[in-house]
């Protein structure tokens, strides 16, 4: 199976806000077939006084393990402005983990565009779950 991490900006967003966008992307890429590791659902990200407690380098080591079981990477749109996931790209690129290629990155990327344009404008709720493959 393709499996694929996502890899963002969270620290620099808002919970929720980074929630949607991350749940967004598992949306679209599940749509293409992909089983999808979703760093915005550990369980770290969920309570965020265990965040508190391990900090933030234990964190990142745990997202490179589960990174590294991954055939494929993610990069969702700002994620240049991400310390975090500036170091996921570069340990994917050194350990063999794919981007996805450009074409299916640029259609997901115009479609999480539009989403968050009409988001920010208020038009859009965020999602509320995830369909996995037995609820489609």
């Amino acid at each position: 199976m393709k499996k694929v991490y996502l890899s963002g900006p969270m620290s620099s967003l808002e919970r929720a806000e980074y929630r949607a966008r991350f749940a967004k992307a598992e949306i679209l890429l599940r749509e293409r077939g992909y089983q999808v590791v979703n760093p915005a659902k550990f369980l770290i990200c969920r309570w965020p006084l265990l965040y508190l407690l391990i900090g933030y380098h234990l964190t990142l080591l745990y997202d490179l393990w589960r990174l590294s079981r991954c055939n494929y990477i993610y990069m969702l749109p700002d994620w240049k402005e991400s310390v975090g996931a500036r170091i996921e790209s570069f340990y994917a690129w050194n350990n063999g983990i794919y981007r996805l290629s450009e074409s299916e990155s640029r259609a997901i990327n115009l479609k999480m565009a539009k989403w968050i344009a009409r988001r920010e404008k208020g038009e859009v709720p965020a999602p509320t779950h995830v369909l996995t493959p037995e609820r489609k």
